[in-house]
């Protein structure tokens, strides 16, 4: 009797050392880290130097901040820059795009965030197909990315929109689709297509937030109750939509595997293997499931 077969030992267990201890930090990270902080500290210390040559307050800075992205003609521009280099500087999205509904409304904001998302996720993956390899390690081997890393080199633009309908971390999927060199044409469009659900909530939710013009007076904006509602709403709606999305997609992956199980049966047992390769699909998808 053919003895069954032993599982692959975790990938983050064969890349620890012998001593249990994780393997060194690679180049690539340590640059990567680097000049996150030096841009970071130049940022605090731009600030700093501000508030000492000007003595302005905290809320002045950020007056002259707003005023500067709203009326300036460079102001657009400085905002697309900020959002397209955000993987750099490790800045999150999110704050950007509220950020974008407050200073421009609802309907520029939509259209500068949907512009500077798709500019960083570009950034992100051109990152990631030139580092990716050095970055991610053996982290790609995770039976967890087997799957999912199948379905995006089968078919690029279904299943980065997939991802992005099921709320996938947005930088993480950058990463991984430039490390794995997918096509540019189709990851940029579904990127587009899948984060439009996103960044309709939270740009809504920004410019609820009320006029930030306020803030020159030395008061806090007044809320937009209707555009709020709005934004909970849609928020809601995009909960629902994503959580329809995983029951399909486990069921899907479920039919799948069970198809490939039946096969491999009726083709007899020296042809067991295609049965093993074809869980990964059901695993990740199953994670995907989980709240």
């Amino acid at each position: 009797m053919t003895p069954p077969r032993q599982p692959a030992p975790h990938a983050a267990t064969d890349a620890r050392s012998a001593h249990g201890r994780p393997p060194p930090t690679s180049p690539a990270t340590r640059r990567l880290r680097w000049l996150a902080l030096s841009a970071w500290a130049a940022g605090v210390l731009a600030y700093g130097l501000t508030v000492l040559r000007t003595g302005n307050t905290p809320l002045d800075v950020l007056v002259l901040l707003v005023g500067f992205l709203r009326e300036h003609p460079l102001g657009l521009l400085a905002y697309l820059l900020a959002y397209a280099l955000r993987p750099l500087l490790l800045f999150p999205a999110t704050l950007l795009t509220v950020g974008a509904g407050l200073l421009y409304g609802p309907l520029l904001g939509v259209g500068l965030v949907i512009v500077g998302a798709n500019a960083s996720a570009t950034v992100a993956f051109l990152l990631g197909r030139t580092l990716g390899a050095e970055l991610a390690g053996r982290a790609l081997d995770h039976p967890r990315l087997l799957g999912m890393t199948r379905r995006l080199r089968a078919n690029a633009f279904e299943a980065v929109l997939t991802l992005r309908f099921l709320f996938t971390p947005y930088d993480a999927l950058n990463y991984l689709a430039g490390t794995l060199r997918l096509p540019l044409k189709p990851f940029v469009l579904a990127t587009a297509i899948g984060s439009l659900p996103g960044t309709l909530v939270f740009v809504l939710f920004g410019a609820g937030l009320g006029n930030v013009r306020a803030l020159e007076g030395g008061q806090l904006p007044t809320p937009d109750a209707p555009l709020l509602i709005a934004s909970a709403t849609l928020f809601v709606a995009s909960l629902l939509l994503a959580r329809a999305w995983r029951l399909r997609e486990a069921r899907r992956a479920g039919c799948e595997a069970q198809r490939s199980t039946d096969e491999a049966r009726r083709a007899g047992p020296e042809t067991q293997a295609p049965e093993l390769e074809a869980r990964p699909d059901a695993t990740t998808l199953e994670t995907l499931e989980a709240p």
